[in-house]
């Protein structure tokens, strides 16, 4: 009878997660006899670890009982199905806000995954064991992500001051300041002065861990910070792109070139655009593109697998088009100011009839901010030489 009753608490628990997912919802855990838990999704080899606020986990009956708060967990994505077996061995009334490295199952934000699948990948690859009962991050991984969390996820809602003329009077229930220098000790890194999110903001880009340009403006979970942060760096992206303009940054999947669809792409590209330039990329720059571009989180879709961006073409619009912002791809993306964009989804949708599959074997920059956010990652430190030579051949020089 109790196995009977664990599998239908699993099939039951199973079946909200996915039809919440398919609503953009998130889904719901909760949990019970936590210590016993960590160590049945160690037992069972799943890759976890509790995001942050470790000390205030409950790990006996009576700590339990008088928890009011509630705990994130991000989970590898591969491994939810079992994660949820665990699950229903343990319920109880202590709320799991429940992550993954990936869009499956509710784990996302609207289909957003929570950490980009790489950042959200490296913390549950580099972490260590606390107080002998749960998995947390890495020291130095758990200090980029707690200041992710403070920049991109909460925003004003951390309490921290912006560093710009937006204000900020919200107030935060944990000790924020604290706790990131107690952690910036432990792993003998130095906090940005004063601490702000705007210092934050770029003291995580020198280390690689921010929030995608592309990501920046379509993050679900919004307050003012958010497009304050989002102007200021669409203003430096224009303003390193000089005067060139109508510039788009196509980049093609691996398993778009493992079915041969690469050729006929780029055909259909060249019959709209003009294009400055296209190549295979190295695996630095395979890397630096995963990290800087959202590029639909680089997964498969309703998968957990990243799949590498392989050949960038780089295009000029000669003929940009007015977008008709009536229709139902201009009032749904936002971002597009030249309504060629949408030229990327007939081609996918032609892809798509001839290679089953292909729907998103190609991505594409939505505007001229994203396409020098974009070359940025993909050219590394030589991204001005490309714009001087680009503003050579297209006659828009400064």
């Amino acid at each position: 009878m109790k196995n009977f009753l664990h599998y239908l608490r699993y099939r039951w628990l199973l079946f909200q997660w996915t039809r919440r997912s398919k609503k953009k919802r998130r889904s719901n855990v909760r949990i019970g006899h936590l210590k016993e838990f960590f160590a049945a999704l160690g037992k069972s080899g799943i890759s976890y670890v509790v995001l942050r606020w470790f000390s205030e986990v409950p790990l006996s009956s009576d700590a339990e009982k008088n928890f009011a708060g509630d705990i994130d967990l991000l989970v590898e994505s591969s491994q939810l199905e079992e994660f949820c077996r665990v699950v229903a061995d343990f319920p109880g009334k202590i709320k799991i806000d429940l992550y993954s490295n990936g869009i499956r199952l509710g784990t996302d934000c609207k289909r957003i995954a929570y950490f980009p699948p790489v950042l959200g990948s490296e913390l549950l690859q580099n972490r260590s064991l606390f107080c002998d009962s749960f998995y947390r991050p890495a020291p130095r991984l758990y200090l980029y992500s707690l200041l992710y969390h403070c920049v991109y996820q909460k925003g004003l809602l951390c309490g921290l001051p912006t560093g710009t003329a937006l204000q900020n009077s919200e107030r935060y229930s944990h000790d924020l300041e604290q706790e990131l220098c107690l952690t910036a000790a432990e792993c003998g890194e130095t906090l940005p002065k004063p601490l702000t999110l705007l210092n934050i903001h770029h003291w995580l880009q020198q280390r690689n861990w921010a929030m995608p340009y592309d990501l920046l403006g379509r993050w679900p979970t919004r307050n003012a910070w958010h497009d304050e942060l989002l102007n200021l760096e669409t203003e430096k992206q224009l303003r390193d792109l000089g005067k060139l303009r109508e510039i788009l940054v196509f980049l093609i999947r691996e398993d778009a070139v493992q079915t041969g669809a690469n050729a006929p792409i780029i055909e259909e590209l060249q019959k709209k655009f003009t294009i400055l330039e296209q190549f295979s990329l190295n695996s630095e720059q395979q890397s630096r593109v995963i990290r800087e571009t959202r590029g639909g989180d680089w997964t498969k879709h309703k998968d957990y697998l990243i799949v590498p961006p392989v050949i960038a073409v780089i295009c000029h619009d000669p003929a940009p088009a007015v977008i008709d912002h009536q229709s139902t791809l201009g009032s749904i993306h936002k971002f597009v100011r030249n309504g060629n964009v949408f030229f990327k989804h007939e081609i996918r949708k032609l892809m798509d009839q001839r290679f089953p599959g292909a729907i998103n074997f190609l991505h594409g920059s939505d505007n001229d901010a994203e396409s020098m956010a974009y070359m940025k990652a993909i050219y590394g430190d030589s991204w001005s030489d490309k714009i001087a030579q680009w503003q050579k051949v297209t006659g828009l020089t400064d």
